[in-house]
């Protein structure tokens, strides 16, 4: 028990000590929605090939089990080469509304069942735990820049926890009944103005910057126009989704494909991305990531030839395969590669790393305030005088 206390104690003091640097990035995975019961689609989940059972063995023969996104890149490159050829693609278009619906009924987190049924603050709020995360984010100084949050999620998990938190968040799109897709706002910030015309401004707290890079199930593919350039439109977070011809799901599946070339918005969130973490004196928190994005692990990989750049690794499994990207990223004995020590399954979760790993840097702060006081009034030698001097026992 003493070792088990000794170790989280020790990973919050270098979670604490990386998240004071300047340029903190976090990336989080398919870990950080498991237990709200989204599907993890790296193998097409069993009600999903039903539907999709002729495509599969059209792509990839009989008996197999590909993932989500390499059946729905092989539909898409498909569609593009009959397009080309002039050949009809109703059959192709059918089945990618069919696993986009599919996509949007099971990965809505407001509807999924909870695999965790024992957790009472899941229970009374199934956001608890990305709030926590969030929340404990944002204690960072506000002197220091914007916490980048990037994720591979198409649910709406932290869309949900960040208006419950009332957080304003700078998402690539602008307007409020006509959002549309523009990267320039990523260059914005929030400021309160000052007294006077000439005073001072005040940055604003409770701000981050979110990036949601293989797309959302709120981002919906339209006709571009003089207002909408890139024909990118995010709806509301209560809208149903209903596949049809002019409404199609952008979400960005082409995981172990990178011979495609990037089209926006997804070329801009993967130049974010670079760009974030290739800042000096920069750390990516990787939580609930599974090392299986090739585009993404090329970029965290390049940042590694910067010697200010911290890659530290929250790992999920209990135990890490020996082939697995994490291992061999593990294996190069590099000191600025930190793989999370784990005590044991409830420290590895994401539920387990925000109670239990990640400080609370306002608590922090109270804790040390608190020892540093106690130590002024009782000194060392005070303290081994008594231990060495007991109290006589009273007869």
């Amino acid at each position: 028990m003493k070792e088990k206390i000794k170790i989280i104690q020790e990973n919050k003091l270098k979670v604490k000590k990386y998240l004071g640097l300047e340029n903190v990035s976090v990336l989080a995975g398919a870990g950080t929605s498991w237990h709200l019961g989204a599907p993890v689609i790296r193998e097409i989940p069993e009600g999903l090939k039903k539907i999709c059972k002729d495509d599969i063995e059209t792509y990839f023969g009989a008996d197999t089990n590909p993932s989500y996104e390499d059946l729905f890149n092989c539909l898409q490159a498909d569609r593009f080469i009959k397009e080309k050829k002039g050949d009809s693609v109703a059959e192709i278009n059918t089945s990618i509304k069919n696993m986009q619906q599919w996509l949007f009924d099971n990965c809505n987190t407001e509807k999924t069942t909870l695999n965790t049924t024992d957790d009472e603050k899941l229970n009374k709020n199934r956001y608890h735990y990305h709030e926590v995360l969030v929340k404990k984010l944002l204690q960072r100084p506000n002197n220091l820049k914007r916490i980048n949050l990037f994720t591979t999620n198409y649910d709406m998990a932290f869309d949900y926890a960040l208006d419950n938190l009332g957080i304003h968040y700078i998402n690539g799109f602008m307007g409020v009944h006509n959002r549309c897709f523009r990267p320039e706002v990523y260059d914005y910030d929030l400021y309160y103005p000052g007294q006077s015309v000439t005073g001072k401004v005040h940055r604003a707290e409770k701000v981050l910057k979110y990036y949601k890079m293989h797309g959302s199930l709120s981002w919906l593919s339209t006709k571009p126009d003089f207002s909408n350039t890139y024909g990118i439109k995010e709806i509301p977070l209560n809208n149903e989704f209903k596949a049809s011809t002019d409404n199609e799901l952008m979400i960005y599946p082409c995981v172990s494909k990178k011979s495609f070339a990037l089209d926006l918005p997804y070329s801009e969130l993967f130049r974010q991305f670079s760009q974030a973490i290739n800042q000096p004196q920069s750390v990516l928190f990787c939580i609930g990531y599974s090392f299986y994005d090739e585009h993404i692990n090329d970029i965290i990989k390049q940042a590694l030839s910067i010697p200010s750049f911290t890659l530290f690794i929250v790992n999920y499994s209990s135990v890490i395969e020996k082939k697995s990207s994490i291992e061999e990223l593990k294996a190069l004995g590099d000191k600025r590669i930190i793989v999370l020590n784990q005590t044991d399954a409830e420290e590895s979760t994401f539920t387990g790393f925000v109670s239990n790993v990640l400080p609370d840097l306002y608590e922090e702060e109270e804790n040390e305030s608190i020892i540093r006081t106690m130590q002024e009034l009782y000194p060392k030698e005070d303290t081994e005088t008594m231990n060495n001097n007991p109290e006589p026992e009273v007869q």
